[in-house]
């Protein structure tokens, strides 16, 4: 597999192998979000300060070069990432200087970071004639204020400096971005090879995640790693989940409850992890995904999400009207616009439930 990190990457490893001595200026490697494709580029940088690489690329892991820069120490290799992205790697993030202490965790690169990068650019490399790598993610969330800054120090680079970035949305990078670099596209792995990988991390329900992550397993394990990384703050670790999953017993208790129908009562109304009420962008994704397998099911179609609960999900849809259905899965649309708000998170989940429970009735809401 060679420098690959998963099993799917074996194809775009070796692409970036064959340009490890003819580097351009900017190479853009882009590809959906949850397949790795970061962690590659990352691996692929550190290995560019290895002082024997094997052929296929693999660095020794024993040299200078090597710890260095798996220590994110090396002089000559550089990052320059939103804090989202860097928190969960432990990549040093510096916020700007007029941040607050209140504030949510930056999703986008600001401009102080392209701005930072003058007096990296300005210095000679740390070994001599050696060469200079910056890794940029995501290449798609960068600002406007900070892309102009970035754009010139991409035009010009200092010889030997190389700007390698990752974009989960190639329709999202600049232009003027992208005609300056060479472009790599990253595949995502096969349900299969997705499901198989999963299953070898011993993922619990491995289908069934990979379902409710899009077919992104990379989705998967690494919510599951914030999720069980107790140094993280409480409100750093909610922030930094994505909508793809939530505690699994939580989730398994929250079907069973939705399971419930007609027959939910009102003392189950709440969701909770312990005694604490879950953040609304934890809950929202699993009703959402629950109504849509209400609905797929009612038209006649399989679950797409929750496989295993298809003879519960017919059995709830028999008597129930498809334009109620259609009419909760609207109104939980109406939640994820405010999910960013600070809501009352029990008092939103409650509302949804209960509306539920109300579809589940055939009676209305308003």
């Amino acid at each position: 597999m060679g420098l690959a990190i998963y099993p799917w990457q074996s194809e775009l490893a070796s692409q970036l192998v064959a340009v490890r001595d003819s580097l351009p200026n900017g190479l853009l490697v882009y590809g959906p979000k949850g397949i790795g494709t970061i962690d590659l580029v990352i691996a692929f940088a550190r290995s560019l300060f290895c002082e024997h690489p094997a052929n296929d690329g693999t660095p020794c892991g024993q040299c200078k070069g090597c710890r260095m820069a798996a220590a994110n120490t090396h002089p000559d290799l550089r990052y320059v990432f939103s804090e989202a992205e860097a928190i969960p790697r432990d990549i040093p993030f510096e916020p700007p200087s007029n941040a607050t202490k209140d504030r949510k965790i930056y999703r986008e690169i600001l401009i102080h970071q392209p701005r930072e990068l003058t007096d990296f650019l300005n210095l000679s490399s740390h070994v001599e004639g050696g060469k200079r790598i910056i890794v940029v993610y995501p290449a798609d969330a960068i600002r406007p204020d900070a892309a102009a800054t970035f754009l010139k120090s991409l035009e010009e680079p200092p010889a030997r400096t190389t700007f390698l970035l990752v974009a989960d949305d190639i329709d999202r990078v600049l232009p003027t971005i992208r005609s300056r670099c060479r472009l790599l596209r990253a595949m995502a792995p096969t349900h299969e090879v997705a499901l198989d990988w999963l299953q070898a991390q011993g993922v619990r329900d491995a289908e069934e995640a990979l379902a409710r992550a899009a077919n992104r397993p990379c989705l998967v394990t690494d919510e599951i790693r914030i999720r069980d990384n107790k140094e993280l703050d409480a409100k750093v670790r909610e922030q930094l989940l994505t909508l793809t999953s939530m505690p699994i017993e939580v989730r398994d208790a929250l079907l069973d409850t939705l399971s419930l129908g007609r027959q939910l009562p009102a003392t189950k109304l709440a969701v909770k992890d312990g005694r604490t009420a879950l953040p609304v962008s934890a809950v929202l994704p699993v009703l959402e995904r629950w109504g849509y397998d209400l609905v797929a099911v009612k038209s006649g179609l399989a679950p797409h999400y929750f496989k295993g609960y298809e003879e519960t999900l017919k059995a709830l849809t028999k008597d129930v009207q498809a334009d109620r259905l259609f009419k909760w899965c609207d109104f939980l649309k109406t939640i994820r616009r405010a999910v960013t708000h600070p809501l009352n998170a029990q008092l939103v989940i409650e509302q949804a439930i209960l509306r539920y429970r109300k579809v589940m009735n055939n009676e209305s809401f308003d």
